[in-house]
């Protein structure tokens, strides 16, 4: 029998107490012979079962109209002053934009190839300025003899 066959609140508090009344029996005497239990059905006469109707389609209320949208707002113009300062802004920023790809490019070149500081003396010819002047002549010529295409003469 389901619960839900009994409908009526005072037959579904029977058949609790019912229930409770078995257990406790069966609690007290756990050295004896299950006792017989007496069908439910005997103990409550049987009913006719009420059948719920469905219940109708519940309308639903018909939607307000929706608001009329809000009219935009007139624009203020700028003064000189908030001109000049949104575009220093926009050049800052750009500039800081700039500075950032640079120096992300630097950081994939090798060590190596990156251009040296001016101020760092050569170790040749780091004080004589004979040799420094000769060592210059001589640069120039290799970059003359590269832009011509000819070979250097070997000694």
């Amino acid at each position: 029998m389901k619960i839900s066959e009994i409908t009526n609140a005072q037959d579904k508090l029977d058949l609790l107490k019912s229930i409770m009344d078995n257990t406790w029996r069966s609690i007290a005497q756990p050295n004896a012979a299950p006792a017989q239990v007496t069908p439910i059905r005997q103990i409550m006469p049987a009913k006719p079962v009420v059948k719920v109707k469905p219940i109708a389609k519940i309308k639903k209320a018909p939607y307000a109209a929706p608001p009329k949208p809000l009219p935009k707002p007139k624009l203020i113009p700028q003064t000189p002053t908030q001109i000049k300062h949104q575009q220093q802004k926009s050049q800052q920023d750009y500039a800081q934009a700039v500075k950032k790809t640079f120096d992300k490019d630097m950081a994939k070149i090798p060590k190596s190839l990156q251009s040296l500081p001016t101020n760092i003396v050569s170790p040749i010819g780091g004080g004589d300025p004979e040799f420094n002047k000769k060592l210059e002549l001589a640069r120039k010529q290799g970059e003359q003899n590269r832009s011509n295409g000819s070979i250097p003469l070997s000694n």
